[in-house]
């Protein structure tokens, strides 16, 4: 781990990621095709590896295929334009409805990546540093993006403890009926044990009077790199020019 923070998303600041990941949101969302998506997602992929040492863990991207395979055939299913590939009855697979699907469920896995991302190599005390002070935003609204960023390493950190809580207890992995049943009640435990970490938060922040005043300090002034700006000009621009050739 300590090796990780030694790469250049864990070191890059804040403001900086904040601007790439809405290049490559908007990326995503402008592009209509399955090949550029493709690419894209595999470019992003790669980026995050290279970057951070870690990609998608294994719970992380079988949630995303739970989310991916419903909605790619959803999106498969709703396009009715295009050569027809494959037909029975009233269902059509067409060429236009599989790249539409394609394009659909990669812009979902490139959404959730960086998100992830961000959250994962980014502390929130620089984060919040940098949104209040260089970006004038209201720490409320700052503090509570922070949080929000940091609900998925909870989540993870929670996921952990109930994952070796039951292995302590002996308990293997069921199938079928059984798995759903030790899957439900899996994810309830993650879900309370993080319900009680923001709990304790809540309480913590009410104890320091968070919110009573309306300005805030900072204990060490936010200093943006001197390459911060010419790497947010150049995702901009790249951008841009992706946008009008795609």
């Amino acid at each position: 781990m300590e090796l990780q923070k030694h790469r250049w998303l864990y070191r890059m600041d804040p403001l900086t990621k904040i601007v790439l990941l809405l290049c490559v949101s908007v990326l995503a969302v402008h592009i209509g095709h399955a090949v550029p998506q493709l690419i894209l997602f595999a470019s992003v992929w790669l980026a995050i590896w290279w970057g951070s040492g870690q990609v998608i863990g294994r719970p992380l991207f079988k949630l995303l295929l739970v989310i991916g395979i419903p909605y790619f055939v959803l999106s498969l299913l709703s396009v009715r334009t295009g050569t027809v590939l494959w037909q029975a009855g009233a269902l059509h697979i067409t060429s236009d409805g599989l790249d539409y699907g394609a394009v659909m469920t990669l812009r979902i896995f490139i959404l959730c990546m960086t998100s992830v991302a961000l959250s994962l190599t980014t502390s929130y005390r620089e984060l919040v540093s940098a949104l209040v002070q260089k970006l004038k935003v209201p720490y409320r609204f700052a503090y509570g993006l922070a949080l929000a960023l940091t609900f998925l390493p909870l989540l993870r950190e929670e996921a952990k403890l109930a994952l070796a809580a039951r292995r302590l207890r002996g308990e293997r992995r069921g199938r079928g009926l059984e798995a759903i049943r030790q899957n439900r009640e899996y994810v309830g435990s993650v879900f309370t044990g993080a319900v009680r970490r923001i709990q304790h938060i809540a309480g913590a922040m009410d104890a320091k009077g968070f919110g009573a005043y309306p300005d805030r300090t900072f204990y060490r002034p936010f200093v943006l790199p001197a390459s911060a700006i010419p790497t947010m000009l150049s995702g901009v621009i790249l951008t841009i020019i992706a946008c009008m050739m795609l």
